[in-house]
């Protein structure tokens, strides 16, 4: 017989018990059992019916009906996990079988509480990314039943990173394979949501049912909180609970060891900018400041002021206002003002003339290739040069003496593309993807040996997504770096609607006007000068189609011109129609023939026939080797292109 106080006893232990049938349904309940387990059980009730569906009741369910013994985890029908063992009766007694149903993980709102506390203490001691979730793995460990714990972050742009786990011993255990759980985690980063997985063993190992719960911020998911227990025991929902806070916890740690990360390099940026500054300030202005001396001293003694001394100014002023345009270039970026005034622009034109500049300023081989079409883009002239200019400057300044600089246009379906290449100190990989931030400088070019605010790329950057273009690197340290602008093409159609133009150069204004009222009419723009200067000075400037050159000009303002026409920087030969009765002895065997006094319908001929695009010439003469090909007839290899 029992003793009377048999059932305060049974109330003071943590076990559940149940006595079962064969035909598993309760014969016998602890009073206590609902109390503990949050589950009511009726005598006669079919003990599965308070179980969730799973593995561990499936397991539990053939124990009972083989009658052997069994241990393990199930889910109550009050979503709570527990560990159950199950103990046949013995032989001789009425057969069935008893059920001790034990409390498991921390599903109780004590162990709850005393988990947050404790994960909330360990990740609150530290603001290194790194140290606040080692801190969480191993409270998170400490306070719940799992075997292994995990902190994975998703960098912006990066595949997900393993920065702690609870057991450094197995760091390289097979589990570690992110592959193996990458549905799971890419769901659970996705959705917001825990996502629940199986990660099955390696060999003799058991398999491990994992939770990867997320790190949510308020803007974004920072990564995963990644929990292990042994295959068969799962996780309720009231742990999900849990770790969903938990995770938020860890969240928000990581997100203020990151601002202040963030806030600690900005501050690191803002010295190393004031150095780097004060140094290129001071760079020009004492030379300035003594020159200015100087000069000054001359004048006071009646003494004249050489001019090399204000070349020598000027220079330094013009580095000074370059230091103060990229300051306030790098302001309008950050308030959204820096506006551009887009216009069609040939690219050829546009690289030719400034890697003329270039050409003359220093003294260092400059290649240009161009392809023979045109290539137009809707840009900002002065920026797009702002920004050539800062790439072959830095190609200059960072390479050797001598060494060569390439410069090409590529043409591209939809893009015209600018590759500017120099065998200079090249750029380390570490450094290549940061290149295009403000004020950062590549570790191998200290402000010390080159100049500069580190503002040029990023500048540079700024303007070619403002166009809806790209700017973009290519570099190994030690053997050069190139940098690639691309631009997107004017469209066919919107190619077709640009006026030509057609520079006209004829000493007689009535003649003058005559041929331009001729060329207005059928569309072309036409840029008129009667000075041989004026005129190239435009012609600089605009990308001109044809020149229109009266043969009976003054001998020597024609020579003047097409001297200084011939150093004109250019990427593609421009054609010359002359005007006149008979062809001079001075003309070039290329250039077309038209009478003057104008006459419309040749006038217009010649221009045509001068302007048709290149590749339309190459094509027609190939047609025509062609044709003579098949006629039996020698192609004609001096037939104009």
């Amino acid at each position: 017989m029992l003793p009377p106080d048999f059932q305060d006893i049974l109330a003071c232990v943590p076990q559940a018990v149940v006595r079962l049938g064969p035909d598993l349904r309760v014969e016998w309940v602890e009073p206590d059992f609902a109390s503990k387990t949050g589950v009511s059980l009726q005598v006669g009730e079919l003990v599965l019916s308070a179980l969730e569906g799973g593995w561990g009741r499936d397991a539990l369910e053939r124990a009972l009906r083989e009658g052997r013994g069994h241990s393990g985890h199930v889910i109550t029908s009050g979503l709570k996990q527990v560990r159950v063992q199950a103990r046949p009766s013995r032989p001789g007694s009425a057969p069935g079988a008893w059920l001790f149903f034990e409390p498991s993980g921390a599903d109780d709102d004590l162990a709850f509480a005393q988990a947050l506390q404790e994960i909330a203490r360990e990740v609150g001691e530290t603001l290194d990314v790194d140290s606040v979730c080692k801190a969480a793995v191993l409270a998170v460990v400490r306070c719940a039943q799992v075997r292994r714990a995990e902190v994975y972050l998703a960098e912006e742009g990066q595949p997900l990173r393993r920065v702690a786990v609870s057991d450094l011993a197995s760091v390289d255990s097979p589990e570690d394979a992110l592959e193996n759980h990458a549905d799971s985690f890419e769901a659970a980063l996705i959705t917001r949501q825990p996502q629940i997985g199986v990660q099955r063993g390696y060999g003799d190992a058991v398999g491990s049912i994992f939770a990867a719960v997320p790190l949510l911020s308020q803007k974004r998911a920072l990564g995963l909180l990644v929990l292990y227990k042994e295959q068969g025991t799962s996780f309720s929902l009231r742990e999900l609970d849990l770790w969903s806070a938990a995770a938020g916890q860890v969240a928000v740690t990581v997100e203020n060891a990151r601002l202040l990360r963030e806030a600690q390099a900005a501050l690191r940026v803002r010295e190393e900018f004031m150095s780097i500054a004060s140094h290129e300030l001071k760079t020009p202005l004492t030379p300035l400041k003594l020159t200015l001396y100087s000069m000054e001293r001359r004048l006071v003694q009646g003494q004249p002021v050489e001019l090399s001394s204000v070349m020598k100014s000027k220079r330094q002023v013009e580095r000074l206002a370059g230091l103060v345009n990229d300051l306030l270039d790098v302001s309008r970026l950050e308030l959204g003002r820096l506006s551009l005034q887009p216009a069609p622009l040939e690219v050829g034109h546009l690289v030719a003339e400034v890697v003329d500049q270039f050409r003359h300023a220093f003294e260092r081989p400059f290649t240009l290739t161009v392809p023979s079409e045109r290539l137009w883009v809707q840009g900002d002239r002065d920026r797009l040069e702002q920004v050539l200019v800062n790439l072959l400057e830095n190609a200059h300044k960072y390479s050797p003496t001598g060494e060569p600089i390439s410069v090409e246009v590529e043409s591209l379906s939809s893009e015209a593309r600018i590759h500017v290449r120099d065998r200079g100190i090249g750029i380390p990989v570490p450094d290549q993807t940061r290149l295009f931030q403000r004020f950062y400088r590549a570790a191998n070019s200290s402000h010390r040996h080159f100049g500069g605010l580190g503002l040029g790329l990023f500048i540079s950057h700024s303007i070619a997504r403002l166009h809806g273009g790209s700017l973009s690197l290519s570099s190994a340290e030690g053997q050069g770096s190139t940098f690639s602008l691309g631009l997107p093409r004017m469209t066919v159609n919107e190619v077709r609607r640009l006026p030509r133009r057609v520079l006209l150069l004829d000493e007689d204004p009535s003649h003058e006007q005559v041929a331009e009222r001729v060329l207005r009419a059928e569309g072309f723009e036409v840029l008129t000068a009667q000075e041989g200067v004026e005129g190239l000075r435009r012609a600089s400037f605009l990308p001109v189609d044809l020149v229109l050159l009266s043969a009976s000009a003054a001998p020597t303002q024609l020579g003047i011109f097409l001297a200084a026409f011939a150093e004109l920087p250019r990427a593609r030969p421009i054609p010359i129609v002359l005007a006149g009765a008979t062809r001079p002895a001075w003309a070039q065997p290329d250039y077309a023939l038209c009478s003057r006094p104008y006459r419309e319908a040749e006038l217009l001929a010649a221009v045509r026939a001068m302007l048709t695009y290149p590749e339309e010439r190459a094509r027609a003469h190939e047609r025509a080797s062609s044709v003579k090909h098949l006629e039996g007839v020698p192609a004609d290899s001096s037939m104009p292109s």
